[in-house]
């Protein structure tokens, strides 16, 4: 799956180099540090020192229906994060959490005729800015060491491989119980921020991996939002 691997000390975007870039399917690309890291719907991902920053290559023929792949990559990262002795859970549609603060996050775009995906995992960290404080955290502060990033990675990419060659062979229909079984705020109430906020129980995910929302209204599927708990006051 993964035949070529760049590892650089710096670059604005790891996302946006795969992109502008003529590299092949099967690329990965990492940095140290990046320095315009983007996440989800272009905000800013805070790219520091000790983290684990990269995006690759997948070919657009081999994943025609890729809507559900930030799920299935963020499974392979949780996966791969519990066979170190991290408890983590899944919280759609792209990140991983521990300890309830987000560890890891996932982004997918399209490209042409290719699809990138990039992948911010907090590893060595062990203080993060004010803004995202309280709600950030890495694996040196779950488990109490350092680790090693080329390690990380080279696990992490096994996992990947994996889950992506299954997924490519198979579809959505292997993963949709394993993330269900991870997923973040299940059987909770919750509310999703997009066009038109919602508020109701959170049921699962469906064969789509939208969202299952059990509202006043009925059971609803939601494409895409900003997921949280619902806070009472």
């Amino acid at each position: 799956m993964f035949e070529f691997l760049v590892w650089l000390k710096e670059t604005d975007s790891t996302q946006r180099r795969l992109k502008e870039g003529n590299f092949p399917c099967g690329t990965v690309l990492v940095a140290d540090r990046q320095k315009e890291g983007k996440g989800r719907k272009g905000r800013r991902w805070e790219s520091q020192e000790g983290g684990l920053y990269f995006s690759f290559v997948l070919c657009e023929e081999d994943f025609k229906n890729y809507s559900q792949l930030p799920l299935v990559v963020g499974l392979a990262i949780s996966d791969y994060l519990d066979s170190l002795g991290v408890r983590t859970a899944v919280k759609w549609p792209n990140d991983v959490y521990a300890k309830g603060k987000k560890i890891a996050g996932v982004l997918v775009e399209k490209s042409a005729n290719r699809i990138v995906v990039g992948i911010g995992l907090n590893v060595n960290q062990d203080s993060f800015p004010p803004e995202i404080r309280e709600s950030a955290t890495s694996l040196k502060l779950v488990s109490g060491k350092d680790h090693s990033r080329v390690e990380v990675i080279r696990g992490l990419l096994e996992f990947l491989s994996s889950y992506l060659e299954e997924y490519r062979e198979e579809g959505f229909y292997p993963f949709k119980r394993r993330i269900e079984e991870k997923l973040l705020f299940k059987g909770e109430e919750v509310i999703i921020l997009g066009e038109e906020p919602e508020v109701g129980i959170l049921l699962g995910i469906d064969d789509r991996g939208f969202l299952l929302l059990q509202t006043s209204e009925g059971t609803k599927s939601i494409m895409a939002g900003d997921l949280s708990l619902r806070l009472y006051r």
